[in-house]
């Protein structure tokens, strides 16, 4: 594979002359997550706390979605009984730090990560494109309701297979 864009011989290039100014995260499992040891400082902090508030946040919509019915009724009782808002807005904070920390420790990775991440992304959009979108569009027919889940899922498909991909082509 010999190409202007070779992402090993930029990674070379990068060890060899900046010094060591770019932080490297390590790859591992097979290219389905970061080894958080291999993370320093700030990098460290900012993406301990992603996951976490990731996992809050998702905790929150997953209770929206069994507390709040098809036929909105209520599960916990009713909404001036619950103050819903005040989890809405908990959520939607929780969702822009862990963006906001994420893309902190994003900036500072080597180009060899932030291939990574693009290749995943890009992973799961094609995921979501062609299993979400014709996944959604058989629904009616075999009268299955559509979900944020199953869309979700073939997001997660598609970037898993895309991280691997990655992991075979310039990690292994």
């Amino acid at each position: 594979m010999s190409s202007l864009l070779d992402i090993k011989k930029v990674w070379d290039y990068i060890g060899t002359n900046l010094h060591g100014n770019i932080k490297m995260a390590k790859i591992t499992g097979y290219g389905f997550w970061i080894d958080i040891k291999s993370l320093k400082g700030a990098d460290k902090r900012n993406w301990i706390t992603c996951l976490v508030t990731s996992g809050l946040a998702g905790g929150i919509a997953g209770w929206f979605s069994v507390s709040l019915s098809a036929d909105n009724i209520e599960t916990f009782g009713s909404m001036t009984e619950q103050n819903y808002i005040w989890f809405a807005i908990a959520e939607i904070v929780l969702i822009y730090t862990a963006v906001y920390t994420y893309i902190q420790v994003l900036k500072n990775q080597d180009i060899l990560f932030q291939k990574y991440n693009e290749m995943s992304m890009i992973g799961g959009a094609l995921g979501f494109i062609l299993i979400g979108i014709p996944m959604a569009a058989v629904s009616p027919l075999i009268s299955y309701k559509i979900g944020f889940v199953d869309l979700f899922l073939g997001f997660a498909i598609g970037a898993c297979i895309n991280g691997y991909r990655f992991y075979k082509l310039h990690i292994k």
